[in-house]
């Protein structure tokens, strides 16, 4: 029982096999793959005037996956370092203020899907050397399976309560997995997105970023976040989960009732450790008995190289 769906490039070789969703035939499906620049400068103001908070409260939750984890891992060599590598996370730029917490790092997302719907997803800022990425699950950036292309109008808005203290962002690009770009495979469910600026601000500069991580063991404890938007929840407000991950067919599973709209968001590792804590995975794939708004567990991608350390490399200084 299932749930949630894009990309950009900067690397022209990239580029020329992925543009409009098309990628070469037997591409390695934990190859990166993006969309052409989203939203230039002169688009932004369009995009910031469509999603209106009319629009925003009427968004559907984000398209379920339909299909399982089958896809293989990349066999390519992994050098050691990337097997089990992490990266830390960083406080807003001048140290925590009033209106930025851990919390405001995490944010919902909103999208117009390649059917021409909007819908939302939830999301996490991540540091990198560019200071711009946010992730989420590749169901929130790009259709998934043949014939299914990139979204558009695409924001991230931290700390979301029917509207923010931070202000809504826009996106340049959005980046996903070979593997959910061409099958739908939701062992490479997993997205990202480089941000553009907002009055000359860099996104995690302005609320702060996780850390990340990847190669790590199952069973890890931690606390899963979103904004459920499916009832018995109305995605006005971002709810958690904490619980100590288990293995379940490849896939860290938690105990969690969030519904549709929580797709995207972050699985926090370490999290009130520190200001920020460590990205371990995103919500992915739910599950329920009868009722699909009683939902009673979340999977989410096992985050290795293959799959979230190879688009962290891929955006990290874009």
């Amino acid at each position: 029982m299932p749930f949630v769906s894009r990309s950009r490039v900067a690397v022209a070789t990239l580029m020329l096999g992925v543009l409009g969703g098309v990628t070469p035939a037997g591409a390695d499906p934990a190859d990166n793959a993006s969309a052409s620049t989203l939203t230039v400068a002169q688009d932004e103001a369009r995009v910031l005037a469509y999603w209106t908070p009319e629009r925003m409260a009427s968004a559907l939750p984000a398209e379920v996956p339909t299909t399982s984890g089958k896809a293989p891992l990349s066999l390519k060599a992994v050098a050691p370092e990337n097997v089990l590598r992490r990266e830390d996370g960083v406080e807003p730029r001048g140290g925590v203020s009033p209106l930025a917490d851990v919390s405001s790092m995490t944010g919902r997302v909103f999208y117009t899907d390649d059917q021409g719907r909007n819908r939302s997803c939830s999301g996490s800022t991540v540091n990198s050397n560019s200071k711009r990425v946010v992730f989420t699950a590749g169901h929130c950036v790009h259709g998934g399976g043949s014939g299914r292309g990139w979204f558009t109008n695409w924001v991230f808005v931290p700390a979301y309560h029917q509207g923010s203290p931070h202000g809504t962002w826009t996106a340049s690009g959005l980046w996903s997995k070979n593997g959910w770009i061409n099958s739908a495979d939701r062992a490479f469910d997993v997205g990202a997105a480089v941000m553009n600026l907002r009055s000359g601000t860099r996104i995690v500069d302005a609320v702060g970023g996780q850390g990340i991580k990847w190669g790590e063991a199952y069973g890890a404890y931690i606390v899963q976040f979103g904004y459920p938007a499916d009832p018995p929840y109305n995605g006005s407000a971002l709810h958690n989960c904490p619980g100590t991950s288990w293995n379940e067919s490849g896939f860290p599973t938690n105990s969690c009732t969030m519904t549709g709209g929580a797709s995207g968001g972050p699985w926090l590792e370490s999290y009130g450790q520190n200001f920020w804590a460590y990205l371990y995975s995103v919500n992915s794939w739910m599950f329920w008995n009868s009722d699909p708004t009683r939902i009673y567990k979340w999977q989410g991608p096992y985050f290795s190289y293959d799959t979230a350390g190879s688009l962290y490399d891929a955006v990290k200084d874009l």
